[in-house]
C-alpha cells in the first residue's frame, strides 16, 4: 500500500444512479460479481432491472436524475455501500462524487477533485500544455471577451462549452459574421445542461480523426491502458459508430497516444476508469480534446477486443483493489465495431424522433453483443437521449467485423418509431469506411438517401395480408388461416390516411387483387412468419414486418418507413381525425412542433417578412437543440407560443400568412 492510501470495505450493494442501457450494463457486472443492486424509477421512466428499485418522485430530470440530495437520501435508505454514476446525468459532477464520499458511501469512479480539475476543458488543456501535451489554439471567456480576441484564430473554429461534453453546447462557425449568434447559443446550451455559461472558441482542424484512449488507474499509483478507440462517425459533434482498435493508429502514433494519456493521468492522480481524447490530423500529429472522467457510451469495443470487463475494474478499484492486469499481457483479440441505434431521423438533419417503440427484435448473442434496456414495447420519451440499443460486432480483422456488423443490424428490427438503423448500414458499405478513410466530417458529406417506398399495389398487398391472418395455426396457408374473411372476398382500410378498397381472388396459390378498381396485382409465395410477411409480386420478393396495435389497428414498417393500416371496421373515428392532421400540417401557414419539448427562443417577430429556411424557432427535446425553419416565404402572422413554454407534438408555435 502507498503511504496516504485507505482501504476501503467490499462493495456489497451498488447504488445506480443512472437509468436505461447503462444502468442495465451495470446490473449485469455486479450480478457476476455478487453484488446487489439498487436501481431508480421515476414518474417519467419507471422501468428498472435492478435488484432492488427506488422510486424517486418529480416530474423533470432536476428532480430525479439530477437531484444530488434525493439520490443521496435514497442510496443511503437501501443501505448502499456505493454509487455507480454510469454516463451523463451526474456522472461527471465533482459536488455529486463529493457528496457521495461525505454522506460514507463509495463513488465508483474518480476522486472529486480529479472530476473538477478535468470537467473543465480549460483547465484540462491548461495541464496538458505544462506537461509538453499538444493542444490547439483557442480562446476563452465569456461571449464578449471571446468576440474581442478573435482575430487570433483562423476561421473556421469550434466553439464549445467549458464544461461541456457528449457534442452539447459546440459548433463550427465558418464566418465571422455567424459568431455572435452561434455563441449565444452555446453559451445557452452550455448553462442548460452543464450550469456553467462559460465557453471558448478552438482552432478547426480541418478534417480530424477523432481518437481516444481508455485507462485505467487504482489507488496505488499504478496505470494501464486498454489502446485506443476510433469514434470518427459523428453526427451533431456526437459518435454514432466507434470501433478498435483504429484502422489509422500505426505502432509510432499509438505509442505516443497512449503515453501522453498516462502521462496526463499520472500529473492529476487520477484512478479508477477515464478515456483521454484526442484530434489526429491527416499528416498523423495529435492534439489532445479532452478527459471524460467516467465510463464511455462505446466501452464495449474495447472489452471486446481485450477481453477486459471494465464495469469490474471499476467496482474493484473503488474497493481499493490492485489492478492485477499488467500492460504486458494485454493484447488485441480481432476488430469490434459498435453502432448506436437512435430514435432519429437521418433524412432529416437527425432530428430526434420520439414516440412508441411497440416491438424490438436484436441479433443473436452469437452474431453481435446488444446493449440496450428495450426488449419489448415502450415508449421513447422526449426527456431522454435519443438512443436505443448499441450493437457490438466482432471479427477476427475489420473486414470481417464490417460484415458481422451488417448482417447484425439487418437482423435488428424496430417497428413504431423512426430509427436510423438503415443510416448505420448505409455507411458501413460506403467505400470510405470500408478503407478506413473517415474523418469527423463523414456524415456532413455523405449522401444518405432514403430507402423508398414500394408501388402502393404492393404496400395495400401486404396491409392485406396482414388483415387475412387472424391465428397462426399450423399446416395452413394463408387462406385457410383467413376464416369468414375468404368468403367476404372485399374489405376497406386506410394506410396513413389514404384509403384503399380491395377485392381478391385465391386461384391456383396465388392471390389475384383487385385495388380501388383502377389497379390489380397478383401475389405468390406468401409466407407468413408470426410478425413478419414475406411475398413474391411484380417479379421480385418483399418482406414487411408488422404488430397489431391495441385499437384493432396495426403497424407495417418496411424498411426505415412505418405504415398505420386501420382496417374498415374501425375506419370511421379514426379517418376524421387524421384527416385533420393531414390539413393542418400540409396547408403550410403554421410552424408546428414536430416533437413535443421545449421552445428556449423565438427568432421573429409579428409582422416580420420571412424567407425559406430562416430559423423560426428553436425546440430543445432530447438533449438537443432543434433548429424549426421555414419552408417557404411569408409574413408572420401571430405567435402563440413564449420561450420557455413546453409543447406538445404537433402544436401550433405560430401563424404565417404567405
Amino acid at each position: 500500500m502507498t503511504k496516504n492510501f485507505k482501504p476501503k470495505q467490499q462493495i456489497q450493494r451498488i447504488f445506480i444512479a443512472n437509468r436505461g442501457e447503462i444502468a442495465s450494463r451495470i446490473v449485469k457486472t455486479a450480478r457476476k460479481m455478487g453484488i446487489t443492486t439498487i436501481g431508480l424509477t421515476t414518474e417519467m421512466d419507471s422501468w428498472c432491472n435492478a435488484d432492488e428499485k427506488a422510486f424517486l418522485p418529480g416530474q423533470t430530470l432536476g428532480e430525479t436524475y439530477l437531484n444530488i440530495d434525493a439520490i443521496i437520501e435514497q442510496a443511503s435508505a437501501f443501505k448502499a455501500d456505493a454509487i455507480h454514476p454510469g454516463y451523463g446525468f451526474l456522472s461527471e459532477n465533482h459536488t455529486f462524487a463529493k457528496a457521495v464520499e461525505d454522506a460514507g458511501m463509495i463513488f465508483i469512479g474518480p476522486s472529486h477533485q480529479a472530476i473538477l480539475t478535468m470537467g473543465n476543458k480549460l483547465n484540462a488543456r491548461e495541464i496538458a500544455q505544462r506537461i509538453k501535451i499538444p493542444v490547439t489554439p483557442s480562446i476563452s471567456g465569456n461571449v464578449d471577451e471571446v468576440l474581442n480576441n478573435i482575430s487570433n484564430l483562423n476561421f473556421p473554429i469550434l466553439v464549445k462549452a467549458a464544461a461541456g461534453g457528449g457534442g452539447k453546447g459546440m459548433y463550427k462557425v465558418n464566418q465571422p459574421s455567424e459568431l455572435p449568434e452561434i455563441m449565444k447559443r452555446a453559451a445557452r446550451e452550455a448553462a442548460s445542461y452543464f450550469g456553467n455559461e462559460t465557453i471558448y472558441a478552438d482552432q478547426y482542424i480541418e478534417d480530424p480523426r477523432h481518437i481516444e484512449v481508455q485507462v485505467l488507474g487504482d489507488q496505488h499509483g499504478n496505470y494501464i491502458h486498454l489502446f485506443e478507440r476510433e469514434c470518427s462517425i459523428q453526427r451533431r459533434y456526437q459518435k454514432i459508430i466507434e470501433e478498435a482498435p483504429s484502422s489509422f493508429v500505426t505502432k509510432e502514433l499509438r505509442k505516443k497516444l497512449t503515453s501522453d494519456a498516462i502521462k496526463l493521468c499520472k500529473e492529476i492522480g487520477y484512478y479508477n476508469a477515464g478515456t483521454v481524447e484526442f484530434l489526429v490530423d491527416k499528416n498523423g500529429n495529435h492534439y489532445f480534446l479532452e478527459m471524460n472522467t467516467r465510463i464511455q457510451v462505446e466501452h464495449p469495443v474495447t472489452e471486446t477486443v481485450t477481453g477486459i470487463d471494465i464495469v469490474e475494474q471499476q467496482i474493484k478499484i473503488a474497493e481499493g483493489q490492485l489492478l492485477l492486469i499488467n500492460q504486458n499481457d494485454i493484447t488485441f483479440n480481432g476488430h469490434a465495431i459498435e453502432c448506436r441505434i437512435y430514435a432519429e431521423d437521418a433524412a432529416n438533419n437527425f432530428s430526434p424522433a420520439p414516440g412508441n417503440i411497440y416491438q424490438v427484435s436484436w441479433p443473436e448473442p452469437k452474431l453481435a453483443r446488444t446493449d440496450t434496456s428495450i426488449n419489448s414495447a415502450t415508449e421513447i420519451k422526449p426527456d431522454f437521449d435519443p438512443m436505443v440499443a448499441k450493437i457490438i460486432a466482432h471479427g477476427n480483422n475489420r473486414k470481417e467485423a464490417i460484415r458481422n456488423s451488417i448482417t447484425a443490424l439487418n437482423n435488428s428490427t424496430i417497428t413504431g418509431i423512426t430509427n436510423n438503423i438503415h443510416f448505420l448500414t448505409e455507411v458501413l458499405k460506403t467505400d470510405a469506411f470500408v478503407n478506413g478513410d473517415t474523418t469527423t466530417g463523414f456524415c456532413n458529406s455523405f449522401k444518405y438517401k432514403k430507402p423508398e417506398l414500394p408501388d402502393e399495389k404492393i404496400i395495400a398487398a401486404a396491409a392485406l395480408l396482414n388483415i387475412l391472418r387472424p391465428n397462426h395455426s399450423k399446416n395452413q396457408n394463408i387462406w385457410q388461416k383467413s376464416g369468414y374473411l375468404r368468403l367476404q372476398q372485399n374489405i376497406s382500410f386506410s394506410i396513413n390516411q389514404q384509403l384503399f378498397q380491395l377485392q381478391w381472388l385465391y386461384i391456383d396459390k396465388a392471390l389475384k387483387i383487385d385495388i380501388n378498381r383502377q389497379s390489380s396485382i397478383e401475389v405468390r409465395d406468401i409466407n407468413d412468419n408470426q410478425n413478419k410477411i414475406r411475398f413474391f409480386a411484380d417479379k421480385e420478393y418483399f418482406q414487411f414486418n408488422s404488430i397489431k396495435l391495441p385499437d384493432g389497428s396495426f403497424i407495417l414498417s418496411f424498411e426505415t418507413s412505418q405504415l398505420h393500416v386501420i382496417p374498415s371496421w374501425i375506419l370511421p373515428d379514426k379517418i376524421q381525425v387524421s384527416q385533420t392532421k393531414a390539413e393542418n400540417s400540409a396547408n403550410g401557414n403554421t410552424l408546428i412542433a414536430p416533437i413535443p419539448g421545449k421552445i428556449t427562443e423565438i427568432k421573429v417577430s409579428e409582422g416580420d417578412i420571412i424567407r425559406a429556411g430562416d430559423t423560426l424557432a428553436i425546440l430543445e427535446a432530447m438533449k438537443m437543440e432543434n433548429l424549426l425553419k421555414a419552408t417557404h416565404d411569408g409574413v408572420i402572422e401571430k405567435i402563440r407560443t413564449l420561450p420557455g413554454s413546453q409543447v406538445k407534438a404537433n402544436e401550433i408555435i405560430l401563424e404565417l400568412k404567405l
